[in-house]
C-alpha cells in the first residue's frame, strides 16, 4: 500500500519536524512509515529527578517515548536504521564507532533502500543539506536519504533481498523550517525575556527562505496530537519548552498548524498536499 515514509535522525524529530504531517496523512488512511536513524543516546534528560540514572539507559527510554508518540499520531509503522546517536557536531561522541556519523555510507544507504522497497512509499521526506541546524545525524539523514531515493532502483549496487520488489518513491521532499516560523519563535522568546536583543537579531534571520517553500501543509486540525506527541518525549521536552512558542493571545492552531516542505523530485502540483500530482 503506497503512502509516505519520513526519515528522521532521532526519537522526537519525527514530531518536531513532521508531527502534524504524519497525523494528517495517517488520519486520511495513508500508509505512514517513520524511519529513525539513531537511538538518541546522546540526548538531554528533562523532567526526571534521577537524571544520571536515566542518562545511563537513555536509549531505552527514548525507544519507549517514540513508540508512545507515534501511537498518539496514529502511525503504525516504525523502523530503526540501527545506529548510535552521534551527538552535536564537534563532540567526542562523533567518533564513536557505532554512531551514525561514522557509519558506512554504502551500508546505511542499503538499509534504507531495503525499507523503501519493503514499504513502497509514493512520497519520501528527508532534511535539507544542512540538516536544519547542522547536527551530524541530521546532515547524514539528508545524505543517506537522498542516496537511497536514487539508489532504490540500482539493482547492481543493491540487489533485491528476499521479498523485495524494485521501487523508488515518486516524490521527494525536504522538510524545512521557514524563516517566518524561525523569526516568530525568536520574537516570542525575546518578548518573554528568554533571549537577549542581540540573540533575537541573530536568530530571527535563520531558517529556510519562505519564497523557496513549495508546500505549506495545513495541519491545524492535528496540533493537539502534535503537542501530545511532543510531551510523550518526556526526557527531551521540558515543560517550559512550549512557552518558547506561545504567548498570551496566541492561537495554538496557528502556531503549530503549518509544516513546510521543498519539492526536490516529483510532479509539480498544489502547494498544500505532498501527494499532489501523484494520483
Amino acid at each position: 500500500m503506497p503512502g509516505l515514509l519520513a526519515f528522521h535522525a532521532h526519537p522526537d524529530d519525527e514530531v518536531t519536524a513532521t508531527g502534524g504531517t504524519l497525523a494528517k496523512y495517517a488520519a486520511a488512511g495513508e500508509q505512514v512509515v517513520v524511519v529513525t536513524a539513531t537511538d538518541g543516546a546522546e540526548g538531554e534528560v528533562h523532567n526526571y529527578d534521577n537524571a544520571d540514572e536515566v542518562k545511563a539507559h537513555l536509549a531505552e527510554y527514548r525507544a519507549k517515548e517514540v513508540a508512545a508518540a507515534l501511537e498518539i499520531l496514529g502511525v503504525p509503522h516504525h523502523e530503526w536504521l540501527g545506529y548510535r546517536d552521534s551527538g552535536m557536531m564537534g563532540e567526542p561522541s562523533n567518533d564513536h564507532p557505532e554512531c551514525f556519523w561514522q557509519a558506512s555510507f554504502t551500508e546505511a544507504t542499503g538499509k534504507l533502500v531495503h525499507l523503501l522497497r519493503h514499504y513502497r512509499p509514493e512520497v519520501m521526506v528527508i532534511y535539507d543539506p544542512f540538516g536544519g541546524y547542522g547536527h551530524p545525524d541530521h546532515v547524514n539523514v539528508h545524505r543517506v536519504g537522498l542516496a537511497a531515493f536514487h539508489a532504490a532502483r540500482d539493482l547492481a549496487r543493491y540487489p533485491l533481498d528476499e521479498g523485495d520488489e524494485e521501487w523508488r518513491p515518486r516524490a521527494l521532499y525536504w522538510n524545512v523550517w521557514p524563516r517566518s516560523r524561525v523569526a516568530q519563535r525568536a520574537r516570542l522568546r525575546h518578548e518573554a525575556g528568554q533571549i537577549t536583543p542581540e540573540e533575537y537579531e541573530l536568530q530571527s534571520k535563520g531558517g529556510y527562505p519562505d519564497e523557496d517553500v513549495d508546500v505549506w501543509l495545513d495541519v491545524s486540525a492535528h496540533w493537539e496530537q502534535k503537542v501530545a506527541a511532543w510531551r510523550a518525549h518526556r526526557t527531551q521536552i521540558p515543560e517550559e519548552w512550549f512557552s518558547n512558542w506561545l504567548s498570551d493571545g496566541d492561537d495554538p492552531a496557528s502556531v503549530f498548524g503549518t509544516e513546510a516542505f521543498v519539492r526536490i523530485a516529483g510532479p509539480s502540483g498544489a502547494a498544500d498536499d505532498l501527494f499532489a500530482g501523484l494520483r
